[in-house]
C-alpha cells in the first residue's frame, strides 16, 4: 500500500463494514465519521509496518485492504477487507496470506473476527484458536463513574506499557497517542489501568485487575450523554466483569464474533481489545 491508497483503502472499509452490519442485522454507527479521522489508523500502520499493509487492484481501484502490525514480537491483523460485491473471490486470502508472511517470526498473533464464517474458517486453519465473544450496546441506565478515573495524560505510557505486557503480552506504546489523534479519549485509572473510547464506543480497556478494568468501564458509560447509545465489543469469556457492567447498566447483550489467539500473548484478562490496535 502506498499513502495515495489511503482514501480508496478507507473507503473499501466503510463500504465492507456496512455490508457486514447489513447481513448480520448490525446497528449502524450513530454519526458519520469525518475520513480523515478514520485514515488516521491508516497512515499510523503504514508509517510503522510497511511490509503489513497491502491492497489488491483489480483495475478499476482498490478492492481489498489488509493492515498488519507487530509490536514487541507480538502480531496482529488490524485490518482485512474486500469490497462486497468481489468477496469470495480468493482477494481476502491473498491479501491475509501476506500479511501472516509479515508476522511469520512473530511468538504471538492476534485476530479480531467478525462472525462472517468465510473469515473465522481461515483463522482456524491458520492455527488460530478462535474465543467467541458478546457485544453490549443500548443506552445506559445508572452508570456511576469511578472518581479517580481521569483524563489521559502523557506520563501515562508507563503504566499503560506495563499494563498491556501483563495482559495482552506486548505494549501498544504510540498506537495509543494515534488512537487520540483519530478521534479517541483516553482515560486513566492511577497505577491500575486505562480505557479508550471513541463516541462511546469502547476501543479498548485494560487493567490489572478486573475491579479497576470494571470501574473504567463504568466510567465510559457514566460519560454517555442521556439518550445516547454505547456499544462495548469483544467480550470474552474471561471478561465477567464487562458482562457484569453491561447488565448493570441495561445494555443489550449479543453474539459478537471471535477473537483469534495463537502463540504468547498473555492472559488476554482483564482486557478489552480494540479493531485498530489490537
Amino acid at each position: 500500500m502506498r499513502d495515495d491508497d489511503v482514501p480508496a483503502a478507507h473507503e473499501v472499509m466503510v463500504a465492507a463494514f456496512a455490508d457486514l452490519n447489513r447481513r448480520f442485522h448490525h446497528e449502524e454507527p450513530q454519526t458519520a465519521r469525518d475520513p480523515s479521522l478514520g485514515q488516521v489508523r491508516f497512515r499510523r500502520i503504514l508509517d510503522t509496518d510497511p511490509d503489513g499493509c497491502w491492497v489488491a487492484d483489480d483495475g478499476d481501484g482498490v478492492a481489498g485492504v489488509a493492515l498488519a502490525i507487530v509490536r514487541d514480537g507480538v502480531w496482529g491483523l488490524s485490518l482485512l477487507v474486500v469490497r462486497p460485491e468481489l468477496q469470495s473471490a480468493g482477494i481476502g486470502r491473498a491479501l491475509f496470506d501476506r500479511s501472516l508472511e509479515y508476522g511469520a517470526g512473530a511468538r504471538g498473533g492476534i485476530v479480531l473476527a467478525s462472525p462472517d464464517g468465510r473469515a473465522l474458517r481461515s483463522y482456524a486453519r491458520a492455527g488460530f484458536a478462535l474465543h467467541p465473544t458478546l457485544n453490549a450496546i443500548g443506552v445506559p441506565v445508572g452508570a456511576v463513574g469511578c472518581a479517580d478515573v481521569r483524563p489521559w495524560e502523557p506520563g501515562d505510557h508507563e503504566l499503560a506499557d506495563a499494563v498491556d505486557r501483563a495482559v495482552r503480552g506486548a505494549p501498544h506504546g504510540a498506537d495509543l497517542d494515534a488512537l487520540a489523534a483519530g478521534g479517541a479519549e483516553l482515560l486513566t485509572l492511577p497505577g491500575r489501568g486505562y480505557a479508550a473510547h471513541f463516541d462511546y464506543e469502547v476501543k479498548t480497556i485494560a487493567a490489572f485487575d478486573d475491579e479497576a478494568a470494571a470501574a473504567l468501564l463504568r466510567s465510559v458509560l457514566a460519560r454517555v450523554p442521556e439518550g445516547r447509545t454505547a456499544a462495548v465489543e469483544w467480550i470474552g469469556a474471561p471478561q465477567q466483569w464487562a458482562i457484569d457492567v453491561a447488565v448493570a447498566t441495561r445494555l443489550q447483550l449479543s453474539p459478537g464474533g471471535a477473537i483469534a489467539l495463537r502463540g504468547e500473548v498473555g492472559p488476554f484478562r482483564p482486557y478489552l481489545p480494540g479493531g485498530a490496535y489490537l
